[in-house]
């Protein structure tokens, strides 16, 4: 049975938990979720290679169930799953109740018996085993999932352990072979995402897509990050709300469907001007980030003037046109005005 909770297929949604018929009942929806995963590379190679066993599938016994024929839990490996299945729904006649012809005799076998590795123990046991072997092939490991998914099992693993904050990190960290660090990065970027879900005005808009410039917003500058957003490592969350606002308003697309922020790289950008008094003011009032006014600041100025005199002195008066010299003799007035009110 593949699990209607895969982390691959979370995007964000609020996780249900499913009896073990419930399961059974959702085989068919988690089987189109898990097509538009992208399955048809696996099945081209099962069709080719075989459903070959270097990496076993990991499944659990699904307890209390009527059907007397036992069944399974899938644990690591429902993509793999989900395309031998899909295969075997392709190439079964069920009229015949045979294969088609040219359906290969191994993956037929396969169909029959196929070697998994069962985990057995206690529930708490079985699930502390499943987030470790998610966490090593999907999050440090060699098939790693998206940066959301990645960050709610490091989050689903924080829950289990009753211990100190910092220590929390530290074990989820060896468990997944990264650094303590970036286990924190990733929990406080999952949990301030969640924030926003819960915030009535923008759960609607709190996709799971926005959640690298979430782990962007944790890992800025200590004024961006505490002092403008109020970051409480107690809480942990963001606690001045009208700042926190004003970024959701640039990281969400506006009437004409276009962001402000729409990577990384500008919500970098937001992070360190923002500690600028003056830029500070303009962003909180609304100003658009494209239409910040730096003038205020006299090197800037002066940097722009040099830039403008190198231009000019690179000009032939006799190789430009009426229109620019017009601009010129604009620019000549206005400068002897400046300069004769200086003199005053």
């Amino acid at each position: 049975m593949l699990d209607p909770n895969n982390y691959r297929l979370d995007e964000g949604q609020a996780t249900k938990t499913y009896t073990n018929q419930e399961v059974i009942n959702a085989q068919d929806e988690i089987e189109t979720k898990l097509v538009k995963e992208n399955i048809s590379d696996l099945k081209s190679s099962i069709l080719n290679n075989g459903f070959l066993e270097v990496d076993k599938i990991v499944v659990k016994v699904l307890q209390n169930l009527d059907d007397e024929i036992p069944k399974y839990l899938v644990i690591e490996g429902n993509r793999r799953t989900s395309a031998f299945k899909s295969l075997i729904s392709e190439n079964y006649e069920s009229g015949t109740q045979q294969f088609k012809t040219d359906f290969p005799k191994e993956l037929q076998n396969k169909y029959k018996s196929i070697n998994v590795i069962l985990v057995q123990g206690t529930e708490e046991e079985i699930n502390n085993y499943s987030q470790r072997l998610m966490g090593i092939r999907h999050v440090s490991g060699p098939k790693k999932w998206g940066g959301y998914q990645s960050a709610k099992l490091i989050n689903d693993m924080w829950a289990t352990f009753n211990i100190g904050k910092h220590l929390k990190y530290e074990k989820i960290g060896s468990f997944l072979g990264i650094r303590p660090k970036e286990v924190k990065l990733r929990h406080e970027a999952y949990l301030a995402l969640l924030q926003m879900k819960k915030n009535p005005n923008y759960s609607s808009q709190a996709s799971s897509s926005l959640y690298t410039l979430f782990h962007e917003m944790v890992s800025s500058n200590k004024y961006f990050k505490y002092t403008w957003l109020g970051w409480s490592d107690e809480k942990l969350e963001f606690t001045a709300n009208k700042p926190l606002e004003r970024v959701y308003k640039g990281i969400l697309p506006d009437d004409e469907k276009k962001k402000e922020i729409n990577n990384p790289a500008k919500l970098r950008h937001l992070a360190k001007i923002v500690a600028i008094k003056e830029v500070r003011e303009q962003i909180e009032s609304g100003t658009c980030l494209n239409d910040v006014d730096y003038d205020f600041d006299a090197s800037k100025r002066v940097s722009k003037i040099k830039s403008f005199i190198t231009f000019v002195v690179k000009q032939e008066l006799e190789d430009l046109p009426e229109s620019e010299l017009n601009l010129y003799r604009t620019l000549s007035l206005k400068l002897s005005e400046l300069i004769s009110g200086e003199d005053k």
